[in-house]
């Protein structure tokens, strides 16, 4: 969905959104139900957020520490994501942007400030242009058919775009 912007490749070399260590947790994606149903019959761990919504089930050691590491049951350490691109969740597939509701309830688009591809000016700034621009319709109807997709706001993130108090009314 933005590969052309940050490249698969790119992506593949990092893995950062790909691993949570316990605090992290709450950025897990929400699966839809034909994502759940396609993860059961393939045995991928799963566990029910708070939220309501299945998402995966993290396998920390037990004698990890609070900060160590769970990768996604569908990582891969030699190639990446198992699942084809098309089948992942929303949520993987537009990283570092994320859907969240202020503290007003607005929605906004953030971007997650730590992502190594954002290191680079020109990335984060066609990111942004891409998330306000092309991909805002494709983002606001995913908030409207897919709550579970859209997070409260985290300090980890800065805001791109937000709805304004008026129309968030309508």
């Amino acid at each position: 969905m933005i590969s052309h912007i940050i490249t698969p490749e790119h992506c593949a070399a990092c893995r950062l959104c790909c691993q949570f260590t316990r605090p992290s947790r709450w950025e897990t994606p929400a699966l839809t139900p034909v994502q759940v149903t396609s993860l059961r019959k393939r045995d991928i761990p799963l566990i029910r957020r708070e939220d309501g919504s299945d998402t995966f089930a993290l396998r920390y050691r037990k004698d990890a520490t609070p900060d160590a590491c769970a990768p996604c049951p569908l990582l891969d350490p030699g190639t990446g994501c198992t699942m084809p691109r098309k089948e992942r969740p929303v949520e993987c597939r537009i990283w570092p942007l994320r859907l969240m509701h202020t503290e007003n309830g607005l929605l906004c688009i953030t971007l997650y400030r730590d992502c190594p591809a954002l290191r680079d000016k020109n990335t984060r700034e066609n990111l942004i242009r891409e998330a306000t621009g092309p991909l805002l319709p494709f983002l606001q109807r995913l908030a409207d058919d897919f709550p579970a997709a859209v997070r409260p706001l985290h300090p980890a993130y800065d805001i791109v775009w937000t709805t304004n108090a008026e129309s968030s009314k309508n």
